[in-house]
């Protein structure tokens, strides 16, 4: 079954799921861009952290974070 096929409480739970997984990401992402300014240290490449591959997700299934 794809993302854009799913319906009802089953599209209701990957949703809230996935925009779990993006709050997290997101603060852990935040987390480490300011340790390394902080420290002085180089920052890592942003896509480490697959925010991208999880908005991409919420916008297939329609639901994509506001910004």
């Amino acid at each position: 079954m794809q993302l854009e096929e799913l319906t009802g409480d089953e599209r209701t739970l990957v949703v809230v799921a996935l925009q779990a997984l993006f709050r997290e990401r997101l603060s852990a992402s935040n987390a480490v861009f300011t340790v390394c300014s902080l420290s002085g240290k180089e920052q890592p490449p942003e896509d480490i952290f697959g925010l991208r591959e999880v908005e991409d997700a919420l916008r297939r299934i329609g639901a994509a974070p506001a910004r």
